[in-house]
């Protein structure tokens, strides 16, 4: 079974293009360098939540410290 996914054209100004070529490989196509951004992306926002958390719960005050 073949999948075929469709592609599109995106315009970046040059500076964009010359900066993900300076963080890619020779091996990334601009698809798999801007998959591996945006994993990133979705990654660092998880954290931030994840910290805000931790910080939100420690204002609060209900939290038993363990140790």
């Amino acid at each position: 079974m073949i999948i075929c996914m469709s592609k599109t054209s995106i315009q970046i100004e040059d500076k964009t293009r010359n900066r993900l070529k300076s963080i890619g490989t020779m091996e990334d196509t601009y698809d798999t360098l801007i998959e591996r951004l945006v994993r990133f992306y979705e990654e660092a926002l998880k954290n931030d939540y994840f910290v805000e958390t931790q910080h939100r719960i420690a204002r609060s005050g209900r939290f038993t410290e363990l140790g």
